[in-house]
């Protein structure tokens, strides 16, 4: 094939192209917001646990039972809150080094 029909074939792959490049490119941008947003709210709540350890590091916590169990339990909950988020990074870093493979 030669002459105007390949050069409108090419035209079309070219468009479809940028196309893909342009799905891609959002792709990217949105995986990387979502990033900062998880690694924003990982570095809060490391802070909270950072002030949770020393609420449970102070001997006169343990005199009031009830706040020294809502505290153990924050601490709980804000861990497990941590670990999820470092998974939702991982996955999300992940699928990012795939797209941005992609895009190549």
């Amino acid at each position: 094939m030669s002459g105007p029909a390949q050069m409108k074939g090419l035209k079309k792959e070219t468009a479809d192209s940028k196309k893909t490049n342009k799905t891609i490119d959002r792709e990217i941008k949105a995986i990387k917001v979502r990033l900062g947003a998880v690694e924003a709210q990982i570095q809060e709540l490391e802070a909270r646990q950072q002030e949770i350890g020393l609420a449970l590091a102070d001997p006169d916590l343990y005199r009031d039972g009830q706040k020294a169990r809502e505290i153990a339990q924050s601490r709980k909950e804000t861990e497990e809150r941590v670990a999820w988020l470092m998974k939702e990074w991982e996955e999300l870093s992940q699928r990012l080094s795939t797209v941005a493979g992609e895009e190549r």
